[in-house]
């Protein structure tokens, strides 16, 4: 049921929901700044109920909030344009929509390394 779920982004979406920025959400909830932006980043494989409880406690929600199983509500805030990628993309076989993600994702980091400098840059 949750082999798909990406605790990571939904973290995200709920900490800048709340305006919490990783600093202050790392202070109300005791993790390290490092932990929440690898966290955030999809860079850990696994995140210990403790650390999970910790979270939630820090965002005032329960853990059911945190893994909230409406769809809906998990792509509330994306932009009509995106909510329709991800549609046409639930109608893609999973063998060539793993061929598609194979391929678009060094796009999309190349193209947020492009405008991370360019903002940086200014």
């Amino acid at each position: 049921m949750y082999e798909h779920f990406d605790i990571g982004t939904q973290i995200r979406r709920l900490r800048t929901k709340k305006g919490l920025t990783q600093e202050k959400f790392a202070e109300l909830s005791g993790l390290s700044v490092n932990f929440i932006s690898k966290l955030e980043r999809g860079q850990m494989d696994n995140i210990s109920i403790t650390n999970i409880i910790k979270i939630c406690n820090a965002m005032n929600i329960s853990i059911s909030e945190l893994v909230n199983d409406d769809p809906t509500q998990a792509l509330m805030g994306f932009p009509k344009s995106t909510l329709t990628l991800i549609q046409l993309l639930k109608d893609i076989n999973p063998p060539d929509l793993d061929k598609l993600s194979t391929d678009l994702i060094p796009l999309i980091r190349e193209f947020r390394s492009l405008s991370q400098s360019h903002y940086h840059a200014n």
